[in-house]
């Protein structure tokens, strides 16, 4: 069973306790919440595990870095100058 709380940024966090498995996730919408619930439930009860949503096709720093990227650009907050520069300098160094 899952518990969904709202948070005061509006958001929703997620909780699925299951088997003594335990997972967490926010997300900006209920339903998109709801649907992540079921599918670790289901992950949990047909193998015993639960995966991590999306960073399972990372293979490099340079790959987290534009997963980071695309989130914030997902939620609506694109990395300011500064911080663009400093993601930049670190997939940089990342590739060396």
């Amino acid at each position: 069973m899952a518990t969904f709380t709202q948070l005061t940024s509006g958001n929703w966090r997620v909780q699925v306790r299951r088997k003594t498995r335990y997972v967490a996730e926010t997300f900006r919408r209920r339903k998109d919440g709801e649907e992540w619930a079921l599918e670790m439930e289901r992950n949990i009860d047909r193998n015993g595990s639960s995966k991590p949503r999306a960073v399972g096709n990372v293979r490099t720093f340079g790959d987290l870095i534009d997963l980071h990227d695309e989130d914030m650009h997902e939620v609506g907050k694109p990395p300011r100058r500064s911080k663009a520069a400093v993601m930049a300098s670190l997939k940089l160094s990342s590739a060396v």
